[in-house]
């Protein structure tokens, strides 16, 4: 009649669909760290934005006043990984670090400073200051 064939569907075996979930389980395992060490890289790049917006405030208060005072200059961030704070501000000098906090306190490179020559730093012994900074 109309050439009816019987034809068998067919679907994914069971061997099949282990074997794809197999797979797609040694991509995450590979692509978790990549996609952490980008978070964290992410996350320092605000926290550098804030020290940086701390010393240019920092150098207009000494502009207009002859020294540097810490307490007017705080910058405000909107997310909670790193903690801004004045290790050191008097007449001459200060210096603000970058503490991590929560899933941040595991970047390797620790908290981050700037201080008032432009001098720039990392805590963490084993990490350059130059890639934590990011080139800048």
């Amino acid at each position: 009649m109309f050439g009816l064939r019987n034809t068998r569907l067919r679907g994914m075996t069971l061997v099949e669909l282990v074997i794809v979930m197999a797979v797609i389980a040694i991509l995450l395992a590979l692509a978790a760290p990549v996609f952490e060490r980008y978070i964290w890289r992410v996350r320092r790049s605000e926290a550098i934005g804030l020290l940086l917006q701390a010393s240019m405030c920092q150098e207009r208060v000494h502009a207009s006043k002859g020294s540097y005072d810490a307490s007017l200059c705080r910058p405000a961030s909107t997310q909670d990984h790193y903690r801004i704070a004045y290790g050191l501000a008097d007449i001459d000098r200060y210096l603000v670090m970058a503490t991590p906090q929560g899933g941040q306190a595991n970047d390797p490179c620790g908290s981050l400073w700037l201080d008032e020559s432009g001098g720039r730093g990392v805590t963490a012994a084993d990490s350059s200051s130059v890639r934590c900074w990011s080139g800048r």
